[in-house]
Order: structure tokens, then sequence, then C-alpha cells
């Protein structure tokens, strides 16, 4: 509902506004001329009347055309301007005879349809054009003037933003700096209506603003030969048309790049700048004060400290130190920078030690003031005692005598092994070498030692130089007396123990084999060794096979890590070598006994067979082989049938493991029919 309200309240606003922006209505009509001339507006029918009497209130009588009366009631005037209605002859008002010469009578009117011209002028003031915008000064006076060839000029009318149109009398003053709106056109006295002409002024009564702007080197007001003075204006009106300056009061001139000063002279200077818009609006003049520095900063090197002469040659300590200092004559010192043996240049802040400088010295330096003056690089810094710098301490180092093994920055000895110490300075001479182990006091060195426990220990090498520049090296020290541990597998679990000799062995089958192992605490492994039954020591390469059934073994092994230190163990154990059990079960059972070659043998019907089967406790077995009465053997694949009735019988049978191991049994018995 509201937003009905609104829509309704915007339409009746327009509305309003655009009946107040409605010209003003004008009449087509008949116009009468101080002189007596008539004037018709063109459009407007014509009907012609006659009277007897010029008097206003006589009768008169509409005229008719007998011959074109289609077009004469009403008739319209075909010609722009001069028209006429005539009669033949002139006939004289007193004779009311005809006058010789013949001549017409003549009646003129004068037909007019085209509307008058308006022109319009702003007085004095500066006008600027610009996109169809007209920029004008202030108190602007608009002037209307306007022109109608035929029936002559009947009203101006003007409007100003959107208000309702006002007949012109005398010059418009627009006085306020803003956008106007205007609007006007013309009325002749025919009623012909001028086409409405707008018009958009901006009256700008503000002057531009200009901003000075300093390009390149600048400190407070001091510029330097380098810099450019750079003016740019800005009028929010009609623009800026352009920009004056001077420099040291001199010749005016145009504003079109930046302003270089390089060939100003050194000293104080002063420039003066204002711009001018369009419409010839002025800015104050302003004026910059500034001062141009062209010399370059004075800069003084020392170099300062104590120095040792050794062979002849001259050295300087740790101390050394160089000592920069820079003065400028008017925009003060930005930086001073510095170089040491060519390298990359340095800011300089404070007197630097000559810490990262070894051997002849070389110094360059420059400085900067504040509008980057620079002075002239130094080519080398002035003799003085320090003609070779020593800066590093003695080059430290280690080494050993016996077995070592090395992981990193740690080395792992034995009690044997001999650590020594060497120090080198090949510039100023060493002058002392110690060492510390661990958080003992610090002590000369003078021959090598050694570590005899099994614990880690840091080990500090500190050495002297004659001008008292120091090094460190730090390394650790692990102690290791102790054998690696050994450890011996077997492929098979034990079968068991067994008595050998009054003794209880570990049993494996034929088939085991046995590896060997060694870890150690803290070193590599070197090597295992190993002796089999008290024969020769050998290198353990490979895992030991090839072990004989019912053997007893006793295996010496020795392990050696890379310091040389040892461990020993042993291993005894025995290789087994029984075969599988045999069990035969009949399948009826025996009716009887008898005797057969001096032993008593069971007897059993002549249909009779015989079931086989084996078991071992380790291994699977093989095969089970037969024979009957020394028969050839056969290999058992089931039952045993087919016995020849009242026959005595020898059966033998032999059982194979899966390692080889065999069994035999021999079983006596007697069939009967």
């Amino acid at each position: 509902m509201f937003k009905k309200y609104i829509s309704l309240l915007l339409l009746l606003l327009f509305c309003i506004n655009a009946n107040a922006q409605e010209q003003i209505k004008a009449e087509k009509r008949i116009y009468t001329s101080p002189e007596g001339r008539i004037y018709i507006q063109k459009s407007l029918p014509v009907y012609v009347r006659i009277a007897t009497s010029s008097d206003d209130n006589a009768k008169s009588y509409l005229l008719h055309s007998e011959v074109t009366k289609k077009y004469s009631n009403p008739m319209y005037f075909d010609t722009e301007g001069y028209n006429t209605f005539r009669s033949p002859s002139e006939v004289d008002t007193l004779t009311k005879h005809v006058v010789y010469p013949l001549h017409d009578i003549i009646f003129e009117v004068y037909s007019d349809s085209r509307a008058p011209k308006t022109h319009i002028k702003y007085g004095d003031v500066k006008q600027y054009i610009k996109y169809k915008i007209i920029y004008l000064t202030g108190n602007a006076n608009i002037t209307l003037s306007a022109t109608d060839a035929m029936s002559g000029v009947q009203f101006t009318y003007f409007s100003i933003d959107g208000a309702a149109y006002s007949k012109y009398s005398k010059p418009i003053i627009l006085d306020k700096e803003k956008k106007y709106t205007f609007k006007y056109y013309s009325v002749d006295n025919v009623g012909n209506v001028e086409k409405v002409t707008n018009r958009e002024f901006n009256i700008d009564l503000t002057s531009p603003v200009t901003k000075l702007e300093i390009k390149g080197d600048k400190h407070n007001n001091i510029l330097s030969a380098r810099s450019k003075i750079a003016l740019s204006s800005v009028d929010n009106v009609s623009g800026v048309a352009n920009i004056y300056y001077s420099i040291d009061a001199g010749r005016k001139r145009i504003y079109k790049y930046q302003i270089s000063v390089l060939s100003l002279k050194q000293g104080e200077h002063k420039i003066d700048y204002y711009a001018i818009d369009n419409v010839n609006n002025k800015e104050t003049i302003k004026t910059y004060d500034f001062y141009i520095d062209k010399t370059s900063p004075i800069l003084v090197e020392e170099v300062i400290g104590n120095s040792f002469i050794n062979n002849g040659k001259d050295y300087s300590s740790g101390r050394t130190q160089l000592k920069l200092t820079a003065v400028d004559n008017k925009a003060d010192i930005k930086g001073i920078y510095y170089s040491l043996n060519n390298a990359e240049y340095k800011p300089y802040e404070k007197p630097v030690y000559l810490s990262s400088v070894s051997g002849a010295l070389t110094i360059k330096s420059y400085a900067v003031d504040n509008v980057n003056n620079r002075s002239i690089a130094s080519q080398q810094s002035t003799k003085n005692k320090a003609s070779y710098i020593d800066l590093s301490g003695p080059k430290l180092s280690y080494y050993f005598k016996g077995k070592i093994f090395k992981i990193s920055d740690t080395a792992f000895v034995n009690k044997n092994t001999k650590i020594f110490l060497k120090a080198i300075d090949k510039e100023s001479g060493l002058n002392l070498l110690n060492y510390k182990i661990d958080n003992s006091n610090e002590k000369p060195y003078e021959k090598p030692f050694s570590i005899s426990d099994d614990n880690v220990h840091k080990v500090q090498v500190i050495g002297y130089d004659n001008v008292n520049n120091t090094n460190t090296l730090t390394f650790n020290l692990f102690g290791d007396n102790v054998g690696p541990e050994i450890f011996s597998r077997f492929s098979i679990v034990s079968l068991g123990k067994k008595d050998f000799h009054g003794e209880m062995i570990d049993t494996y089958p034929a088939e085991v084999v046995l590896f060997l192992s060694a870890t150690d605490q803290k070193v590599a492994i070197d090597n295992i060794f190993y002796s089999i039954n008290g024969g020769q020591e050998k290198v353990y390469s490979r895992f030991i096979s090839n072990l004989k059934k019912g053997k007893v073994y006793t295996v010496k092994i020795k392990a050696v890590d890379l310091l040389d230190n040892v461990s020993v163990d042993s291993v005894k154990f025995a290789i087994d070598n029984t075969g599988p059990k045999i069990f035969a079960r009949f399948t009826i059972h025996s009716i009887g006994k008898k005797e057969y070659k001096g032993k008593m043998i069971d007897i059993y019907p002549t249909q009779v067979a015989l079931y086989l089967s084996v078991t071992n406790t380790t291994v699977a077995y093989d095969r089970i082989y037969y024979s009957i009465n020394g028969a050839p053997e056969k290999i058992y694949q089931g039952k045993i049938h087919g016995f020849k009735g009242n026959s005595n019988i020898t059966l033998k049978i032999r059982a194979l493991d899966k390692l080889g191991n065999q069994t035999t049994k021999e079983i006596q018995f007697a069939t009967q029919d």
C-alpha cells in the first residue's frame, strides 16, 4: 500500500511539473499593425464580407463565389506574406467614373505561418562551451531578443529550472554558482509559437586550486639538481584553462610539463604560480620557496685498533674497527655506506668491527645527503697500522690412532684409541691450544689422550692466536669396550632333549639349519666366526647346514665389532635319526596258536586281511613297503590279503619318513582253511 502511495505521489509531482513546463497558450488571430496592415495566421479560414459603410456596426454581407464555390467559404491563403483581393478597374469616388489609365483596385492582406526567432546574449562575461553545456562567470546578464519577418513579435517567454514560463521584460541575472536549466521561446502577433530552446548554464564563481608537488629528491624545502617541480590544478566547474608560473620573479610562462631545476644555481629560489579557469576566474598567486643543493657530503675514513708484528708483517687484532664520519653543507646526511674488499655495500651506523675481513684490507665508502647528493666513493682506506687483518682464530682439527667408528659428529672409540689435537694459525701464529672434557676445567693440550669408560663425552678444543683471536671446535666421543651380543637360531623347533652319553641334549631333525647373528649396542659388527666340534674357525657367511643324523655337535661362536671388541658363545645339539613307529592290525581275531621254528605263532582263517599304519612325532611318513615269505617288496596301498590256506606266513615291513629315517618290523602267523 505504501509503495502505491509513493507511486501516486511521484505521478502527481510529474504532472504538476509537466504543467508548469507547458507553454503559455497563444491564440491564432488576425492582427492589424499600427501602420494599418492586416496580418492573418495562415492556417486560419477566411470569409469575405461586403458592406456599404465603413462603420464597424454597419450591416455586411458574406460574399459567395459562383465559379469557385467549392473553395470560397472558407478560403485559405496559399501564399506566405503578401496576398490581395482585386476589382478590375479603379472608379473615382466622386464622379463614379472609371479612371484611366486602367488600374485594378487592390486590397492587401498578409498571411503569416512562420514563428519568430529568439536570440540570447550573456552580456560581457566570459563564456565557455563544453559538451553543449555553457559555462559563465558570476552575475551573468541573460538578454533575450526576438525577431519576426512578418507580423512582428508579440511576447517572449522563459523558464528557469523547470519553473512556469514567465513573460520576458528585462535582462535576467544568474548570480548563484550552480547548474541552471534555461528554456525560452517567442510568439508573434498572429499566434505563431516558436519551438522551445533549451540551454544549460553552469555559473562558475570559484577559482581553480593549484597544487605543487616535488618529483625526485626533496628534504623539507631543499631540492637537488635532479628534482622537478610538478604543478596540477583542479577546477570543479568550467575546468582549468592554463597554469602560469614564474621563477625568481622572471618571465611568466604557461605550465606544460614538469619544471627542471637543473639550470638553477645552488642557493635560495622561489616559484610563483596560479591558474585561470575557462571563464577567467583567476586563482590567488601562490609562492613556494626552495633551496637548490648541488654539493655532495664530505666523508672521512678511519681504521682504529691495535696491531701485532709477526715475521715482519703488521697484523691487526679482532678489535680493529672502521670509523666513518660525514658532514653536509645543507641537507644533512641521509646515510653512509661502506664496502670491505670489494664486497657489497652496507649501511654504516656505528664503528664496524672488521670481523668479516681476513688478509689485505681495502675499504670503499660514500655518503649520501637527504637530497641524494653522493660523495665519490674512496678507492681504499687511508693507510694505517693495520696493513693486514687477522680476524680468524687458529684452524683446529683432531685425529685418531687406533680403532674408530664415526657417526655424524660422534666418534666411537675404545680404551686403546688415542685422540690427537692439532692447531694451525698462518697469520699472527698460534699462542695456546687448550681442551676440556665435559664440564671439566680448560687445560693445555700436551699429549694424546684416550677414553677408558663406556660413556659419551663432549670434547671442546680452544685455540688462541697471538692477537687473541680464538676458535673452538666441539666433538663427541663415545667409549665402547664391550663386544657384541651373540644370537643363535635353529630353523626348526627342537624335538626335545635326548640322553647322549649321560647328557640331556636338544635334538633336531636332520634337515635343520643353524643361523648366527650378533648385535652391538654402539657400533656396527665387523665379523662373526664359528668352528664345529673343534674344527677350523671360519667366517660366518651363510647358515650352517648338512648336519648328519645321530651326531652330537658343539658350535663355538665369536663376534667382533668395528672397535675390535670380542664376544664368544657356544651351542650344543644333536641330530635325530629315529624312524616312524609301525602298527599292524588283522581283520579277524586269532583262532589259535601253533609252534613254528621254535616259537609260538597265531593262527588265522585263510580269509584274513592285514592293515598297516605308522606314526612319527616330528615329520610325516613317506612310504611303507612290505614283502611276504621273501618275495620282492611292494608298496603298501591300503590292505594286504589273499594269503594261501594252511600256510606259514613271514611278513616283513619297512617304513620311511620324509627325512629318510626308516624302521623295520617282522610278523609271523599261520593260515588255516
